[in-house]
């Protein structure tokens, strides 16, 4: 990239940093500069985040003598502006902490003990292909293998390319990736036939931004951006939650339902604006199917009933159904959290019924934003190989595969995750990474409670030591992330790693051999229009770079024609139909609730939410002593009336348990969680937290309505002083 960037420019980044410190805690470590800047002359490079995270910063970072001294926010980037979340800024930390494992090492210990003998590259794959030609002899192919991976480190060149050509190649066990939006996205395309929702930038034209399920100052923080321009000109601001969070603290109107009762919700608006025709009527007719079965079905939903199921009082609903439906344009942002629910899909279906109801779609300011990632790779190019016709096992019921007898996993090969931190069931997956018969690699920047199970483990390279390309998931922005500086100790990316593997295992095919600049430019060669001249030399002169839209803001469907199998609005599907669900939206309890299972809330008669933290990103940042200083306790929120019947104080520790297991915390009574509901970060590492357990020895590994998706959220538990 040129290495002049302005004061003026670099100022307004520091800005925007500093007003993030007003809403979280802000740490930047800065090593100081060399002062003969001649000798030592500072080079600047484009990085990008790469965390699962809606924002994508753009980051640009510093380097002298051929080390990191500086890492801010890139002020040129079109949605993040120069400002980074209280994490971001601290990647200096990350990349030169001491904790950072740098070379290969081999377990000598028993699993989980943390005894290691250090080896070399060479000794670890040649260890790992004899392991993966063993278990392919004997079982005749590769399924017993499986690549565990999820999104630690986003991006094509990380997640979509060498990896998957080196497993496509193998044969091993394919995995399916449901753990995070999978119900929402299928539930999207169920009413509007795309996952595509609005341009986030187009939110500074809304007159009504209803945020559902959503808590952006942990998530997405840089949605204020633009809304904030919104509220400039008057817009309201509704803010659907079980918990009080920060952007309900500031909202017109919070809406507090109990968790997984935000279809029937949905349903009882739907009921007022239909009764009191409210409706966009010519829109309905001319672009929706199925009125007159949504016209039956929400006559079963009426605001009485309605606020039985969610507690939200009838005025309460009767208000919110009526500004929306008055309200011209609307926006609605919708979050992931809903959706991993037992019937979480099925609430996503329903909420993604309101735009079309109202007639918000196809003009500025109005329609709904799930996630945006439409727009396409060149993914023949990054995967080359077919997929192969191996099993596919699921991402949420690890414990349960690692368990099983019939077919066994033989071979766990774990990357860009920690699936002993952030996956459901934790005891199932701690009792399945203790089998001796299992051989496991684990290839991580730390030594993660995983890593403790593992037989080799092998040094990841930090996204600032590697190149990769990235595109947002909420924004419209691709961006390229520069390789800035080598490698610590004997780090390598995941590519390096499966290009030696594939080599290992005799594998000759020369797609092995390409070099992730190349990777990146095949990436880009597509035939989407969209992507249409955004070429790796234009993304790296340029940065972050907007995708080929006829608007900026875009706004989509302004010819009103929907990608559904109708070409409208379907409030009626045969597509979920023939999913085996009702066509019609519709409200089911969860599972485990008050509604779903009595018997069980009885026993357990508080829903556990395990929602997203400022500080920590899953597992992320669990191990920075900073984040251990300003989060010296694992903490669970209990309302005062629940505290109060336990004989629970703030600072008391707690049994919190259920019949998946039982874990300590320590109460903070406070009004932010209502009576029957309980919070609590989701991902610490286990061996930070007492008994050496977070929430996940908690969650259920049960699959959603939709996709398979996870269900966390489904979760009755019994918090006991201690």
């Amino acid at each position: 990239m040129d290495s002049e960037i302005s004061r003026r420019n670099f100022l307004k980044g520091a800005a925007g940093v500093s007003a993030l410190t007003l809403s979280g805690l802000c740490f930047i470590d800065i090593s100081p500069a060399k002062a003969d800047t001649v000798k030592y002359p500072i080079t600047r490079f484009r990085n990008v985040c790469p965390r699962n995270c809606h924002d994508t910063c753009g980051m640009i970072t510093e380097v002298q003598d051929g080390k990191v001294i500086r890492v801010y926010g890139d002020p040129d980037h079109p949605i993040t502006k120069g400002a980074m979340c209280v994490k971001g800024v601290s990647y200096i930390k990350q990349l030169y902490s001491p904790e950072r494992q740098l070379h290969p090492m081999k377990r000598v210990g028993k699993k989980g003990e943390g005894k290691w003998q250090r080896i070399s590259w060479d000794e670890a794959i040649t260890t790992i292909t004899d392991k993966f030609k063993e278990t392919i002899a004997e079982d005749g192919n590769a399924e017993a293998i499986w690549g565990y991976w999820y999104s630690g480190t986003l991006g094509a060149v990380t997640n979509y390319s060498m990896n998957r050509r080196f497993l496509y190649k193998l044969g091993a066990s394919r995995i399916a990736q449901t753990v995070c939006s999978e119900a929402g996205k299928e539930a999207c395309k169920y009413t509007f036939g795309t996952q595509e929702g609005m341009d986030p930038e187009d939110f500074v034209n809304s007159k009504l931004i209803v945020s559902w399920g959503v808590n952006e100052q942990a998530t997405n923080v840089h949605a204020f951006n633009f809304y904030n321009k919104a509220f400039e000109k008057g817009a309201k601001y509704v803010v659907v939650n079980p918990r009080r969070t920060e952007g309900a603290a500031m909202a017109d109107m919070h809406i507090q339902p109990r968790p997984g009762t935000d279809a029937a919700l949905a349903l009882g608006m739907m009921n007022v604006i239909i009764a009191e025709n409210l409706y966009d009527k010519d829109f309905v007719e001319k672009n929706t199917l199925g009125f007159k079965e949504l016209k039956e079905r929400v006559k079963e939903y009426p605001v009485e009933k309605v606020s039985q199921i969610t507690d939200v009082p009838v005025k309460q609903i009767v208000e919110f159904a009526r500004l929306y439906a008055k309200t011209d344009p609307a926006a609605i942002r919708v979050g992931f959290g809903i959706q991993r629910n037992t019937n979480g899909g099925m609430m996503v279906r329903t909420i993604s019924c309101l735009p079309g109801l109202c007639g918000n779609w196809g003009k500025p300011g109005a329609g709904l934003l799930y996630i945006n990632t439409n727009w396409k790779w060149n993914f023949k190019h990054l995967y080359h190989f077919d997929t192969p016709k191996s099993r596919s096992l699921n991402i949420n019921k690890l414990g349960e595969v690692l368990l099983e007898k019939k077919d066994p996993v033989k071979a766990l090969y774990v990357y860009n995750s920690n699936p002993l931190g952030m996956t459901a069931n934790l005891n199932k997956v701690k009792k399945g990474l203790e089998r001796e018969d299992l051989f496991t690699v684990v290839h991580d920047l730390f030594m993660t409670d995983t890593a403790d199970y593992a037989d080799i483990f092998l040094p990841a390279s930090h996204f600032i030591e590697q190149w990769d390309f990235h595109q947002a998931y909420w924004g419209l922005v691709v961006q390229v992330n520069e390789k800035a500086v080598e490698p610590l100790g004997e780090a390598r990316p995941n590519y390096e790693v499966f290009r030696a593997l594939a080599k290992g295992m005799g594998y000759t095919d020369k797609t092995f051999d390409e070099d992730p600049v190349d990777i990146i430019k095949g990436a880009l060669n597509t035939d989407d229009p969209r992507m249409k001249g955004l070429t790796f030399e234009r993304l790296v002169k340029e940065g972050a770079t907007r995708i080929n839209t006829p608007d900026s803001p875009a706004v989509f469907f302004k010819d009103h024609k929907f990608p559904t199998p109708s070409g409208k609005i379907e409030f009626y599907s045969e597509q979920v139909a023939k999913h085996g669900l009702d066509p019609v939206p519709f409200y089911a309890a969860p599972l485990e609730s008050r509604d779903g299972s009595p018997k069980l809330h009885k026993k357990y008669p508080l829903v556990l939410l395990t929602g997203a933290t400022k500080n920590l990103l899953s597992t992320q940042w669990s191990q920075e002593a900073y984040n251990q200083e300003i989060d010296p306790v694992r903490r669970i929120e209990i309302s005062p009336e629940d505290a109060k019947a336990r004989g629970i104080k703030t600072g008391d520790l707690v049994r919190v348990k259920n019949d998946r297991g039982s874990i300590q915390l320590t109460a903070l009574v406070i009004d932010t969680v209502r009576p029957g509901v309980a919070s609590a970060d989701k991902a610490w590492w286990p061996k930070l937290c007492p008994d050496n357990q977070n929430v996940n020895f908690l969650t259920p590994d049960t699959l959603a309505d939709m996709a398979d998706n996870s269900t966390y959220h489904t979760n009755l538990i019994q918090v006991e002083k201690v």
